[in-house]
Formats: C-alpha cells, sequence, structure tokens
C-alpha cells in the first residue's frame, strides 16, 4: 500500500513542480531576479517523498527531527517530574508481564484533559489526562505495540507525504475549480482520498493487532472498558488522522469490545492491581 501511495504522489509532485515554476519562475522575469527556479522546484516537488522513504527505511536518522516537528506543531512539551513518575510506573507495570517491555526515548505531553495518545515515526505522543487516568496502561500498551511494529513508522512516513492537509475541493464555483483542484493535488491529500478505502481495511487490521498486543500484556478487559466509556474511539490523534484513514473510530466499538475480553479471558496475561 505504501508502495502504491508513493507512486501516486509522484503525480502530487508534478503539481508542486509546475505551481513553483510557474510561481517563481514568473517572478524572476517580471522583476529581473536571478531566481534558481529549476533547483527550488526539484527540492518542493520531490523533497517530502524522499524524506518520507528515509522516514520508514531509516528511522534513526530523520525520526527524532520528525518527532520534534510532530511536538512542535502539536504544542507539546517535555513531561515534568511527576508525569515522567507516572509514566515509567506504566511502563514498569507492563514490564512485570513483558520483560522486553521499553519506554521510548522520546515521548512528549500534550497539556489537554483528554485521555488520548499516539504514536508517529520513533515518537510517542500522550495528553495530560491520560497520565491521570486508570486507563493508562491499556492505551499506553496499545500504543507500544504501534510503536514496536512498522505501524509508527509508516504514519510518520505518510503524514511526510502531505505537504499541506486539506479537504477535497467544492465543485463550485467552477471558474476557480481547475486552480484550487491543482492545490489539492499538490498538497498530496488527493491521493489519500483515493486510497482512503484501501488504507481503512490496513489501518483497522493494525488496530486490531495492537488490541492483540495490549491484551498479551493484561490489559485487554481495561482497553475493552476504556473503548465502552468513549464509543466514538480511545484515540484523538490530531494532525496524525490525517493519513490514517479508518482508525479506530470507525471499527463498530461493540464488536471490538467483545474481541476484546473473550481474548482476556484465554490470555495467559493477568492484569495487574
Amino acid at each position: 500500500m505504501y508502495a502504491v501511495t508513493l507512486a501516486g504522489e509522484w503525480f502530487a509532485a508534478a503539481a508542486r513542480w509546475l505551481i513553483v515554476t510557474v510561481v517563481f519562475g514568473g517572478m524572476g522575469w517580471v522583476m529581473g531576479w536571478p531566481i534558481p527556479t529549476h533547483l527550488l522546484a526539484v527540492v518542493v516537488a520531490f523533497g517530502p517523498l524522499v524524506v518520507s522513504v528515509f522516514v520508514l527505511v531509516f528511522p534513526g536518522v530523520l525520526g527524532p527531527l520528525v518527532g520534534r516537528c510532530w511536538e512542535l506543531w502539536s504544542a507539546g512539551r517535555a513531561p515534568g517530574e511527576h508525569e515522567a513518575q507516572a509514566f515509567n510506573a506504566v511502563i514498569g507495570r507492563l514490564r512485570m508481564v513483558d520483560p522486553a517491555v521499553r519506554a521510548r526515548a522520546h515521548w512528549f505531553v500534550v497539556d489537554t484533559q483528554g485521555c488520548g495518545a499516539a504514536a508517529c515515526g520513533v515518537s510517542l505522543r500522550v495528553d495530560r489526562g491520560l497520565l491521570e487516568s486508570p486507563y493508562a496502561p491499556a492505551v499506553l500498551a496499545h500504543q507500544l505495540a504501534h510503536l514496536r511494529s512498522v505501524d509508527a513508522r509508516l504514519t510518520g512516513a505518510l503524514r511526510m507525504l502531505v505537504v499541506a492537509p486539506m479537504s477535497t475541493p467544492r465543485t463550485l464555483p467552477l471558474r476557480t475549480l481547475p486552480f484550487r483542484g491543482l492545490v489539492w493535488v499538490a498538497s498530496g491529500q488527493a491521493v489519500f482520498w483515493l486510497l482512503a478505502g484501501a488504507w481503512g481495511v490496513y489501518w483497522r487490521s493494525r488496530e486490531l493487532a495492537a488490541d492483540e498486543y495490549a491484551v498479551s500484556l493484561g490489559q485487554g478487559e481495561l482497553l475493552a472498558a476504556f473503548l465502552e466509556e468513549r464509543s466514538a474511539g480511545y484515540e484523538q490523534e490530531g494532525d496524525v488522522g490525517s493519513v490514517r484513514s479508518g482508525r479506530a473510530c470507525d471499527l463498530h466499538i461493540a464488536p471490538r469490545v467483545a474481541r476484546l475480553v473473550n481474548r482476556s479471558v484465554v490470555s495467559p496475561a493477568h492484569r495487574g492491581d
């Protein structure tokens, strides 16, 4: 799916190349400025594609930088002392079930009372309210599953392909539709609109896989209770959601909760007190 999306984004790159060439080429011709239009157009057009591949294949190279940028975009901050202690306590609780559980090198806090968390690249975003919630072990267990698999890196790589998140342009007024359509394609969002159904199926399967990991850490029943309490879906992923079509909120909660409860019954892992 990523290869198909990356191939489709070449059309977005071509649109960006056209826009930059026309705008800056025209500006240089009118103003008489020696603008390196060709070089600028190539960088703007194909830079996002190159960065995306590096984030996916070589996460240690650009992953930390992408994580810091995500922290800035999310208005996040470094955790305080008590928040770090709460986070480490949750990790320690999960490690009692699986000693292989490890905390991420970079995680940050967003000042909201929500109980969301999200994984992108090599970073973890945690709502302040989650650290004060009894559901923290279940939600973090779920997100650790995304971090230990390709999910988080894939999310970061996909986000790099979207230069500017945009909604689908309206048909009217017709006189501006070609320009608005070109900008929409250049933003990179059009490819995700076309492949939304396929990505939805993929991400739903990954959500269920992350649920399985939470169950293996003894957090299935707690995660099921959390999902029941927040029937609209438990993750508030902000800008990450723009490239993750068909997320947890698209799953019917009742079957998912039933699946978690059933899997928790047969799982050898136990819930910590």
